[in-house]
């Protein structure tokens, strides 16, 4: 009977040995020790790959551009565009008619018509000027201005009556200017004007 206690109690001293042994090891000593202490984790998906850095897609060339031709800015309105209308006092300051809106710009480079004397009208930095003779009771339209200040343009035009005139600016825009008022002592012309762009 004692030699099977003693037996009993080997075999559970024996046991034991491993266990107080691995508590008393250094930790990571052993791959059972790693396996033991590995806290479990879930699998975890690459980062998806990022495309490699490059230029900036260009917009396709245009028909102009492929073609090798150069056409007017993406900004630029068609030529015949209205660019501005309204009533237009003219008097002995140059007045821009590219402008915005027509402004006095005195005698700079920027003027475009103003009056001579009582009743005539100049034009400024290579501004030309016809007197509409057009047969029509209708007025003219930017195709017939454009082509009567091309064939018969100067640099003045008499005032009189119910006068049109064709005007061709120093930025190349076309004018059509219907005399309503002349204030001959003043030296003051009202018209109704319309003015279009060349493009």
């Amino acid at each position: 009977m004692a030699a099977a206690v003693v037996t009993a109690a080997a075999t559970i001293v024996a046991a034991l040995i491993p266990v107080v042994a691995s508590s008393d090891a250094p930790s990571g000593s052993g791959p059972t020790d790693a396996a033991a202490t590995a806290p479990s984790t879930t699998p975890v998906s690459a980062p998806a790959t990022e495309p490699a850095e490059s230029e900036p897609a260009s917009a396709p060339a245009s028909a102009s551009e492929q073609a090798g031709t150069t056409g007017s800015g993406p900004g630029t309105p068609p030529a015949g565009s209205e660019h501005w209308r309204g009533r237009l006092l003219i008097d002995s300051e140059p007045k821009d008619l590219d402008a915005e809106q027509p402004v006095a710009v005195g005698y700079a480079d920027e003027g475009d018509i103003f009056t001579i004397g009582t009743d005539e009208i100049g034009g400024w930095n290579g501004t030309v000027i016809s007197l509409w003779t057009g047969k029509t009771a209708s007025l003219p339209g930017f195709e017939e201005c454009s082509s009567t200040v091309g064939a018969a343009g100067t640099d003045t035009a008499r005032l009189a009556g119910n006068a049109v005139l064709c005007v061709r600016t120093s930025d190349g825009n076309i004018a059509r200017l219907k005399l309503t008022e002349l204030e001959v002592v003043d030296r003051r012309a009202m018209f109704d004007a319309v003015i279009w762009t060349a493009g």
